[in-house]
């Protein structure tokens, strides 16, 4: 039984704080859960995916100093909602699924604030952060 019912995703698409009743503490759950944090990182990586190309277009077409005010607005909000999240996870049980769907969002939060630093810097520099 592998198959994972995505019909509760949109819930957790959404920026934390995550207050949903938790289900009973179950190896399946936990299993439900573990599949479930798998299945918003593919999806969040695909997602991330698409504004790198499109960045990575913008900045064939000479679009340096836009790509770069984007990244900006992007991080101030990013590093605010993170903090925000991380100083009210300190106030969730330490576990269940409420808890690590917060701790997947703080994680991919982090991995965006620090790819778009990276990007940033490279550009700056005159790099093209695009090419792999």
């Amino acid at each position: 039984m592998d198959a994972l019912d995505e019909s509760e995703l949109h819930l957790w698409e959404q920026d934390p704080p995550y207050n949903y009743l938790e289900p009973a503490t179950t190896s399946l759950e936990e299993h439900f859960t573990k599949n479930m944090v798998d299945v918003l990182l593919g999806q969040r990586w695909r997602l991330a995916k698409a504004v790198r190309d499109e960045r990575a277009l913008r900045f064939a077409n000479g679009e340096v100093q836009g790509i770069l005010h984007e990244i900006a607005d992007v991080l101030v909000g990013c590093i605010d909602r993170w903090t925000k999240v991380a100083s009210h996870i300190t106030g969730m049980e330490d576990s269940g699924r409420n808890r690590a769907m917060t701790e997947c969002w703080l994680y991919w939060q982090a991995r965006d604030i620090l790819a778009d630093t990276k990007e940033v810097k490279a550009l700056k520099n005159g790099d093209n952060p695009y090419c792999i």
